[in-house]
């Protein structure tokens, strides 16, 4: 789309034809630090759909900014970066470039991952601790406990990551691999961002899941200074 004036104009159609649900629709985009657009997809569903390279449907995406297939995606002539997701939502990347995910499980076992080309995440097949040859276990997994996670930000050696069900904001701290909440009492949080060391997040209470307060949802700001 391109900014015209004061509204938008739809250009190109870059993909289409994704596989869809009524759950597990993943949806995020983000441009990486190599300028290539990332799409998180949920298996719509499907699980089965995660470890088949045929589909699009349980995998994190990776495409030029035109809508090309980068040439040095890990399976040729294919937008798949990741597969075996459940339901990929926020990434993010460290100073390094390193590549983060968050990843709702099923019941409970909510999952962070480190991004790798061509890696398989497990789904359906392993979850938490489990382990199978050629499968990926997560960095960090929720137990039996429900985060939901939605957005997820890196700063300064940590993640940052907006909880649903778990209405909070929870840091991951990656050297001591450690996670804890750091803000809560604000009901659903659905996305946030990392800038000029405040941390901003917006709520999502009103989707038909949360209890609103008058005038829900909010755009709110704090700084990482007071969640330390």
């Amino acid at each position: 789309m391109k900014k015209t004036g004061n509204g938008w104009e739809e250009i190109r159609e870059m993909l289409s034809s994704l596989p869809g649900g009524r759950i597990h629709n993943g949806g995020r985009l983000e441009i990486g630090p190599e300028n290539k657009l990332f799409i998180t997809v949920g298996d719509a569903g499907v699980p089965e759909s995660a470890q088949n390279l045929e589909v699009l449907s349980g995998k994190i995406l990776r495409m030029n900014l035109d809508g090309s297939i980068p040439n040095d995606n890990p399976f040729k002539n294919s937008y798949i970066y990741s597969y075996g997701h459940r339901n990929p939502q926020g990434m993010a990347w460290d100073e390094g470039g390193k590549m983060y995910a968050a990843e709702h499980g099923q019941t409970a076992h909510d999952e962070i991952n480190v991004i790798i080309p061509g890696g398989n995440y497990g789904w359906p097949v392993i979850q938490g601790d489990e382990e199978r040859e050629g499968m990926i276990k997560p960095l960090f997994h929720s137990g039996n406990e429900t985060w939901a996670p939605s957005g997820l930000a890196f700063n300064k050696g940590k993640l940052y990551v907006a909880a649903l069900r778990g209405q909070q904001i929870r840091a991951f701290d990656l050297q001591a691999r450690t996670s804890a909440p750091v803000f809560e009492n604000v009901g659903r949080i659905r996305d946030l961002l990392v800038d000029d060391n405040y941390l901003y997040f917006i709520t999502n209470n009103t989707d038909g899941r949360g209890s609103p307060n008058p005038n829900d949802d909010h755009l709110l700001r704090i700084s990482l200074e007071d969640i330390k």
